[in-house]
Order: C-alpha cells, then sequence, then structure tokens
C-alpha cells in the first residue's frame, strides 16, 4: 500500500508538489505567526529585566506589563521617600514615551532618564560615542544603531524634535533609545513627574521586604517585581492566545481545503483504476486507506517543506528587518504537525468516501 500511494504522488509531481506547497503555505503561517509575537514579547521582556531595578512602582491604575501610557503620572515628590526606605539602595525616575514606527506598524519607545544614574543602577556603558551632555542629544542601544544604521553626530527627528546621535550603549536595557530626562518632560508637559520609578535594592533577597515597607508607605500605587515581568508581558496580551488559535484554524482549513481539493482530482482521473482494484477483490477498507495515505504522505511533506520554509524566513526577518528575536518553541512545531496532518486527514475523507461508493463495472467503463 506504501509503494501505490507513493507511486500515485510520483505520477503527477507536479500537482503533488502544488499540493505539499499549499499545507506548507499553512505551517509557514503558523510558525512564523507564533515565532513572531512569543519573540517579541520575551526579547522585550529581558531587555525591561536588565535595568538593575528589583522593583518598579508605578501610579495607580496603570495598566500590566507591555502597555505604555505616554501620559507620565507618578509625582516626583514621592522618590525621595522611597530612597529614605530601609533596604533601597538607589531609585531612579524613568519617562515612557511611545511612538509610532516607521514601518507603520508597531510603536517605537523612548525612555527619558539621567543617563549617569541609569547606567549606575543597570551596568549599561557607552560603547561608542559619549555620553549625552545638552537636551537634545541621544543614546541608543547597539542593536538600534544597527537597525537603523544611525551614525555618531547623526541627526535624528523623533517626537517632531531633532535630537543628535550622542553615543551608542551596550548591554540593551529597557527601551533602546534614551532621551534626556528634562528634555522628555518637557515635551510631555509633564513637570515634577515621571512614568514610573526604578528602586533597587541593598541585595536581592531584601526586595520582598522592601516590597512590603513600599506597599504600607505607598498603599495605592503599583508594585512590580521585575522577576515576574516576563510573565507579565506575557499575559499582558489577552487577545495574543485568541488570535493564535484564528490562525491555528485558519491553517487548517487551508490544509483540508488543499488536501481535499487533491485528493478529488485523483479519485476523478483514477476512476478506471480504482474500478479494476475493486473488481479484482478490493475492499472498501483497502481504497480508503490508500487513498489517506497519500494524504498523509502529501501533509507530511508539505509540513517538512514548510518548516524549513519557516526557518528560511525567520533568516530573512532576522537579516533584513527590524525582528531580532523569532522563537519556535516545540510545542507550536508539534501543533503546526499535528494541524497539517489532521487536515490533510480530514480533507481525504471525502474523495475516500466516493471512491468506496464506485460501482466497478460503471468505474472501468469511466473515459
Amino acid at each position: 500500500m506504501q509503494s501505490l500511494a507513493w507511486s500515485s504522488l510520483t505520477y503527477r509531481p507536479a500537482r503533488s508538489l502544488a499540493t505539499a506547497f499549499g499545507v506548507a503555505v499553512g505551517t509557514v503561517l503558523v510558525l512564523l505567526t507564533t515565532g513572531l509575537a512569543r519573540g517579541v514579547i520575551t526579547e522585550r521582556a529581558e531587555r525591561e529585566s536588565r535595568v538593575g531595578a528589583h522593583i518598579i512602582v508605578r501610579p495607580a491604575g496603570s495598566f500590566g506589563g507591555g502597555v505604555v501610557s505616554n501620559q507620565p503620572a507618578y509625582p516626583l515628590d514621592n522618590l525621595p521617600r522611597i530612597a529614605a526606605l530601609p533596604g533601597v539602595r538607589a531609585v531612579v525616575p524613568v519617562i515612557q514615551y511611545a511612538l509610532p514606527s516607521d514601518s507603520g506598524i508597531g510603536f517605537r519607545l523612548l525612555e527619558g532618564v539621567s543617563w549617569a544614574d541609569y547606567a549606575a543602577m543597570s551596568g549599561a556603558r557607552i560603547v561608542a560615542g559619549r555620553a549625552p551632555r545638552n537636551p537634545d542629544e541621544i543614546v541608543i542601544d547597539r542593536e538600534q544603531a544597527r537597525q537603523k544604521g544611525f551614525a555618531l553626530g547623526e541627526r535624528v527627528t523623533l517626537a517632531k524634535r531633532t535630537f543628535t546621535v550622542a553615543g551608542v550603549y551596550d548591554p540593551p536595557s529597557g527601551a533602546r533609545i534614551k532621551v534626556p530626562f528634562e528634555t522628555l518632560a518637557q515635551m510631555l508637559e509633564a513637570p515634577g513627574r515621571c512614568s514610573m520609578a526604578l528602586v533597587q535594592c541593598q541585595a536581592a533577597d531584601e526586595q520582598d521586604a522592601v516590597y512590603q515597607r513600599l506597599r504600607e508607605a505607598f498603599p495605592v500605587d503599583q508594585l512590580i517585581f521585575v522577576r515576574d515581568l516576563p510573565s507579565l508581558y506575557a499575559g499582558s496580551l489577552p487577545a495574543l492566545d485568541a488570535f493564535l488559535r484564528v490562525v491555528v484554524g485558519l491553517a487548517l482549513v487551508i490544509s483540508l481545503l488543499i488536501v481535499s481539493l487533491a485528493m478529488y482530482t485523483s479519485v476523478v482521473e483514477r476512476t478506471r483504476e480504482i474500478g479494476i482494484l475493486k473488481s479484482l477483490g478490493a475492499t472498501n477498507a483497502f481504497i480508503l486507506l490508500a487513498i489517506e495515505k497519500e494524504a498523509l504522505l502529501l501533509s507530511g511533506i508539505g509540513v517538512l517543506l514548510g518548516v524549513g520554509l519557516a526557518y528560511l524566513g525567520r533568516w530573512w526577518i532576522v537579516s533584513f528587518t527590524a525582528f531580532r528575536a523569532i522563537e519556535f518553541e516545540p510545542v507550536w512545531l508539534a501543533t503546526t504537525a499535528m494541524v497539517a496532518l489532521v487536515g490533510g486527514c480530514g480533507g481525504a475523507l471525502y474523495p475516500a468516501w466516493r471512491a468506496m461508493r464506485l460501482d466497478p463495472v460503471e468505474a472501468l467503463r469511466y473515459e
């Protein structure tokens, strides 16, 4: 039966390849979509976790991780009180401002910080150029410089204001572009306020105690452990899982329709051959399994082709676009393969049922 199914595929190689490619499209769709979504979330969470702080303090009513408000609302007057708490080593105010990206998809995040304080907390260091000295100077991380091709001394327009790239820092932490704190506060007309305060403890094992002191001193403020950021980012987009389920469902429909059309055409073309098999004693189960076996082979080839194309697509995206993190998780590789195989088997059911119902005499007279 294996040789029969394989010979059926090789008899019409162009159609078989087109069918496998159709299944591969669904595979690529699932893998690249899930890989991009998870990769971007994971990469940003890792950068946010490298700020050197242990606790983030934000105003009450702030959204979950990953969501940025362009209106700073946390009073700077609270920072001296935070710094005076036992166990606190340093407090750094940060303003975050989201701009539309150059491509129109997503956004570009600016961070207003006092560079000296921020660098002391995060461990970021200037690897090219120098730290900002003037209100209109910015520093960017090495990845941003590579993506955008920014050169030291280049003039960059952000939020209708022109800045000069003064330096490049590493390792990446927080937003990729750092603007002087006072400059961004002036641009947003937010004197005396920030988006959040980064709190660094004297020792990592003191963060739970410091958290309790902060909760007692500022009962309505939002407190976030930096160690919890990855899980918060993953859960901050409740629509993401629903969207991924839709993508998986779409891939299933694509596989089902493509294989169904191919197998139906194959059954019609081989009506006489099926009649010969039935006249020689082939049972309905034999006919069903032969067609399903062919569908499984097509789907399996499509999965392998799709995985290869997905890895090729990941290489292209990482090499020539701003996306650096695309994760192909094993669970999604398995899900994609299962969806394609189930779709292929399901798509072959009607053609197999039609072949089983063929009358041997009528099939032998078919032209």
